[in-house]
């Protein structure tokens, strides 16, 4: 069978001259039963104008006026005359050439540089002998009367190398000089397999399988742990491992793990080339990083390009994570920035203004960007959002969307919704995401490397690739926030302001209060309940999230929405009162394929009350987020938690301060567990 996407393969031809009694025949008719199991190689048998009972080569023999027509009609890949005799290469070799095919021919030094220019990839092996070793295999064959083989001798004493041209020396066994035939094929041309999926996935990533016994691989890649696995342009570079079992991989195929086959876009069957993974170019730049060394812009980009292409190995990548997390000059995480970007999925907006809102996290609640969004895209502005799901909250903005709405779209998807709204806010795994995210969050989340240097490379490239023009970023602070201090702070702004402004974005950094929870709910449903209550301006929502949400609304109504200074707040107010900004939200959530979703909360709940009468001082922002967690968000859309007080409020004894909320008692009995040990989601001053 014909592997698909051949078209992209190209083999190479490998032509074997030398003069008569030098073994050539004997040599190719032992590589033949050695390699010609493969359909990746082809043992031509020529077109000869002499009777097939005449000895030496198995041929196809055909007459001189057969020969002629043959010629005619373009049955020839190639044809020579030479003593007396007509040759011919079948034209079905181009075809086999151009599917991946190794074409070997028994072939003529006069005909090497017309083969050449007919086909460059040619291989040229010329097997020469000793004329003693020479004269005693004619002798030995008895084809050859004593005149003819003095003839031969002579010719044979005039025979140069062939320019260009592998030399085998035949002079020892059989066995010996059809190894080294192999040898020199083998390790000669290219290495094609068919794609055979391997249903596996591992840990390092992409991982192929060759067999033992496909002799071309066990010659090139000999010694080699990693691979470069290639097919129509895209490549992958996969850990290698070896296997005699056909079952798990065919002689002639290479198995890939389910990381490696999706990557490549292959369904099995296609025509696959495999390398040795190269050495990277940027080897030199990544060790020279690591040494404390600053680098350029090229630098950088070769270096990610690698980076992308698994051209490094993990402790590689960790080596260049653990310097790069406190060494980055300004000009490096400009570069670095760009080059992540350019690796992502680039958006592109008919608006010259496009705005974006991120918010550094680790806040519980905290839910304003599903309130600003509809605000200024109602206002008439384009926010095309990209959120993450929570890794360590008990929310993302997609999780609470996800509630009402499908996130997960794709390019065109995404685009559409955005033209037809204004807004949308959807999750950024098949967006905006990098493969530089893949390659370094694998190796970064069993370090637990925390660096602001790469937080801001990462977030802004994304920026980039969403086709922002206005960021503004949220930078919660306090003692249980993501950003502790103020000196913190001042610089985490500083950062996020520079590097915009260095990869042309426009970013303004907002210190917010990152001391208390915002809103009451923690838990995308939850979440939902607040978002909506403040956009139907009901009485009982949660006022900080109100006054939060129209503050940022109001910053970018100003910045970037043609609202004079000081009138962004009553501009974004009047957009809830109306509700333009409700009904904006229910647009954006129809677009993206709106679903009915339950309204109510969990039903296993319990609440969490004040151990004794007193003030609350602070909040323990990790405690309240770990509950809610335990309770079963964000996976479980219902659970969660409801915070009852706030900081600064007196409470009596027993008064409630939280209400959990979960979809089992299993669920219920592990987040009361997290207060098991006294942990409490407030510290109360008498």
């Amino acid at each position: 069978m014909t592997p698909k996407g051949v078209a992209t393969a190209r083999g190479t031809l490998f032509v074997i001259v030398g003069p008569s009694g030098v073994g050539k025949d004997t040599l190719i008719d032992g590589a033949r039963a050695a390699l010609g199991q493969s359909h990746w190689f082809r043992f031509v048998r020529r077109v000869i104008t002499r009777p097939a009972d005449s000895g030496g080569e198995e041929h196809i023999a055909i007459s001189e006026a057969d020969f002629d027509a043959a010629l005619a009609e373009g049955r020839f890949f190639h044809h020579w005359r030479a003593h007396g005799l007509g040759y011919g290469v079948p034209a079905d070799v181009a075809g086999d050439l151009a599917a991946g095919v190794n074409v070997v021919l028994n072939g003529s030094r006069a005909e090497v540089a017309a083969l050449r220019d007919k086909y460059p990839r040619t291989v040229t092996i010329q097997v020469t002998a000793s004329r003693a070793a020479v004269e005693a295999r004619l002798r030995a064959r008895g084809r050859e009367d004593e005149a003819q083989i003095a003839k031969r001798l002579d010719r044979l004493s005039a025979t140069g190398l062939v320019e260009g041209a592998l030399e085998l020396r035949n002079e020892g066994p059989v066995a010996d000089g059809v190894a080294a035939l192999v040898d020199l094929i083998a390790g000669s041309c290219d290495l094609c397999a068919t794609a055979q999926g391997l249903d596996m996935d591992f840990a390092m990533g992409a991982v192929c399988l060759a067999h033992r016994g496909n002799p071309v691989a066990a010659r090139l890649l000999a010694g080699s742990t990693r691979v470069a696995v290639s097919f129509e342009g895209a490549e992958v570079v996969a850990d290698l491992g070896w296997s005699s079992d056909s079952t798990l991989v065919g002689r002639d195929a290479l198995a890939l793990s389910s990381a490696a086959m999706e990557k490549l876009g292959l369904a099995g069957g296609e025509c696959l080339r495999i390398a040795r993974s190269p050495t990277p170019q940027s080897r030199e730049v990544l060790q020279r990083k690591i040494r404390g060394g600053t680098l350029s812009a090229p630098e950088i980009t070769g270096f990610v390009d690698d980076l992308v292409n698994g051209r490094f190995s993990p402790p590689e990548v960790a080596g260049f994570l653990v310097t790069a997390s406190t060494n980055l000059a300004l000009d490096e995480i400009i570069a670095l920035t760009k080059a992540r970007a350019s690796h992502a999925r680039r958006q592109r907006w008919a608006a010259d203004v496009v705005v974006d809102k991120h918010s550094m996290g680790g806040i519980p609640g905290n839910r304003i960007t599903p309130i600003v969004i509809p605000i200024v895209a109602a206002h008439g502005l384009t926010m095309p959002k990209t959120s993450s799901r929570a890794i360590t909250s008990a929310a993302g903005t997609a999780d609470m969307m996800e509630v009402m709405a499908r996130v997960d779209l794709g390019p065109e998807e995404f685009r559409k919704v955005v033209e037809a709204t204004g807004g949308a806010i959807c999750w950024n795994g098949r967006l905006t995401h990098s493969p530089v995210d893949d390659v370094m969050n694998a190796i970064n989340r069993p370090l637990g490397l925390s660096s602001a240097l790469l937080d801001v490379s990462s977030i802004l490239s994304k920026k980039l690739a969403a086709a922002s023009s206005h960021v503004l970023i949220d930078l919660p602070l306090g003692p249980q926030a993501k950003t502790r201090t103020e000196e913190e702070a001042a610089h985490l702004k500083s950062l996020f302001e520079s590097v915009g402004e260095g990869v042309g974005l426009s970013v303004r950094v907002n210190i917010a209060d990152g001391s208390r929870p915002i809103g009451r709910g923690v838990g995308p449903l939850l979440e939902v309940i607040d978002v909506l209550d403040v956009l139907r301006s009901d009485p009982d929502a949660p006022l900080d999230l109100a006054e939060k949400a129209v503050d940022y609304a109001a910053q970018i109504l100003e910045w970037a929405g043609g609202v004079e200074a000081g009138q962004g707040a009553a501009r974004a107010r009047a957009l809830i009162a109306s509700g333009a900004a409700l009904a904006k939200l229910e647009e954006i959530a129809q677009h993206q394929g709106a679903h009915e979703y339950a309204r109510s909360p969990g039903s296993f709940t319990a609440l969490v009350t004040a151990p004794e009468a007193g003030r609350i001082a602070s909040a323990d922002i990790r405690t309240i987020a770990s509950v809610a967690r335990r309770a079963g968000a964000p996976r479980d859309k219902a659970a969660g938690v409801v915070v009852l007080a706030q900081v600064g409020a007196q409470v009596d004894k027993g008064q409630p301060l939280l209400r959990i909320h979960a979809s089992s008692g299993q669920a219920l009995a592990a987040a009361q567990e997290v207060l098991a040990g006294g942990a409490m989601p407030f510290a109360i001053s008498p």
